[in-house]
């Protein structure tokens, strides 16, 4: 009896020292776990410069007939940046839209569009014997074209990313400049 009470005091106190041990190394952790200010490659990736908004060509009404083709305005501001290229993903519901057309409203630049599953690609490139400058202050840089095919409530989204696609600007130094984006609803009867 005596050593049963003996053995459970052993566990007792190895117990009691594990939970104290575990304890103190999780506070240790903590405290030195401290939030680290982000690096400068950190900060580039994460940080937003500039913007892109889609907006419609009859500003204030997002609703339409199923029957007419709707224009889709893409907005650029570059934040005093100037702009040799941008790549841009916008999803939306193929299911809902057909995709007729893509036009680049800036005459040094050029387009390409890549149609995806459930999303576009665009990328402009500047033409290189152009000599103005390509400085977006809220600069009309693109205008898309789709067909409704259903009637309901749909969403079109610029999106930073979608598998390798990346939405973004680049400058005549190379240097990768991550917009601020917005999406658009759009009511179709």
């Amino acid at each position: 009896m005596e050593n049963n009470q003996s053995n459970n005091k052993i566990f007792i106190y190895l117990l009691v020292v594990f939970f104290a041990f575990f304890a103190g190394t999780n506070i240790f952790l903590l405290v030195n776990n401290k939030s680290q200010p982000p690096s400068e490659k950190e900060m580039v990736a994460t940080s937003t410069e500039g913007a892109l908004n889609l907006f419609l060509d009859q500003e204030g009404k997002a609703s339409f007939p199923k029957d007419k083709e709707i224009i889709i305005n893409l907005k650029a501001d570059s934040m005093e940046k100037n702009i040799s290229g941008y790549d841009v993903v916008l999803s939306y519901d193929p299911l809902a839209f057909e995709f007729i057309k893509a036009t680049s409203l800036l005459t040094d630049f050029t387009i390409h569009i890549y149609k995806k599953d459930n999303y576009l690609t665009l990328l402009g490139t500047k033409m290189l014997q152009s000599q103005t400058q390509s400085v977006f202050d809220k600069t009309k840089i693109v205008s898309l074209v789709f067909k409704p095919l259903k009637a309901g409530q749909f969403d079109f989204a610029l999106e930073p990313s979608f598998n390798k696609d990346k939405t973004d600007f680049i400058t005549d130094e190379t240097e990768i400049l991550n917009p601020a984006l917005n999406e658009l609803k759009v009511e179709i009867y």
